[in-house]
């Protein structure tokens, strides 16, 4: 039980399909976190701005309000372990076999996911600094 364990996870390590999901994680939780601390105050405000309602967003905004600097934190270490993730993939060979598309898809999602929550903490400290 524990040789087939071990065997799968030196299969993923070989493949890079571990490092691939991981990024994925890390980017989904900074981008949530990101917008939990943008729920508060920044994106309703751009959300107005552009005449779109954010109604929706004040049970979000109300619980994320409280816990404000927490939520900046995870998201930026959720953006910092995706970008050092990122970055050992990009070094590492790419001799080995990957999984093609699957691993396209997450690669293009954990990007764009990355942009979303940098956009969102910027127009958070664009409009109300949260430290």
């Amino acid at each position: 039980m524990v040789t087939q364990a071990k065997e799968q996870f030196d299969k993923m390590a070989q493949t890079g399909t571990g490092r691939g999901a991981a990024k994925a994680v890390f980017a989904a939780g900074g981008l949530l976190a990101a917008f939990g601390v943008a729920s508060c105050c920044a994106l309703p405000f751009a959300l107005s701005v552009l005449g779109i309602s954010a109604a929706s967003l004040v049970g979000i905004g109300y619980f994320a309000a409280q816990f404000q600097q927490e939520l900046f934190y995870a998201a930026t270490a959720c953006l910092a372990a995706t970008a050092w993730l990122m970055f050992r993939r990009r070094r590492a060979p790419t001799c080995a076999p990957s999984g093609g598309r699957a691993n396209s898809v997450l690669d293009w999602g954990s990007k764009l996911a990355v942009l979303l929550a940098i956009g969102l903490l910027a127009l958070t400290f664009w409009i109300e600094p949260p430290l």
